[in-house]
């Protein structure tokens, strides 16, 4: 990373999708982030600090998006106050023109097709606009959901990476995804 570099920029227009869109975090989604983050599945599958407080939410909001990374909100079309999840990319490299993507859906947004709405809509602009050639999702061999989840995006199932991972001082294996231009 070059030091005084900008972040990832914004997408622009902002990405949407019927009843979905997907926007820069705010300081009024400090209470979502928290709820979202504190749910059991969010913080086993994610890095999340556990218990996520809202000092944590803050944190994020504030220093979240960089010349690597891009963390987006993902909220109702109707109500951009709702959050109904995240999605983003990390590991940006503009001149490799790859990253890695990711995401998580809120207990309350779950089974309505959220998450796969939101990774088509940031992998499309990715791969597009943004001028990559290569995404990269992983998910743990037990997370079916997420795994459905990246196939539905068309994603591509890859190899299993052993100890793929680092989570509380753990090391997990993950399933590579990728989709390319």
């Amino acid at each position: 990373m070059l030091i005084g570099s900008p972040p990832v920029e914004l997408p622009e227009p902002p990405l949407s999708r019927g009843v979905l869109a997907l926007r820069a975090w705010s300081e009024s989604d400090v209470r979502g982030l928290v709820e979202g983050c504190s749910d059991p599945l969010t913080a086993r599958y994610t890095s999340v600090p556990i218990p996520y407080t809202p000092e944590d939410a803050r944190r994020f909001i504030s220093f979240g998006r960089s010349q690597t990374t891009l963390p987006l909100a993902v909220v109702s079309g109707d109500d951009d106050t709702q959050v109904l999840g995240a999605v983003g990319l990390h590991a940006v490299s503009l001149t490799r023109r790859r990253s890695e993507i990711g995401y998580w859906t809120a207990p309350w947004a779950r089974g309505q097709g959220v998450a796969q709405t939101a990774l088509e809509l940031l992998s499309s602009w990715a791969l597009g606009p943004l001028g990559l050639e290569r995404l990269d999702l992983y998910a743990e061999p037990e997370n079916e959901s997420s795994q459905r989840v990246a196939t539905r995006a068309g994603y591509k199932r890859g190899a299993l990476v052993r100890s793929g991972i680092a989570l509380r001082g753990r090391r997990y294996d993950v399933v590579r995804f990728t989709l390319l231009a």
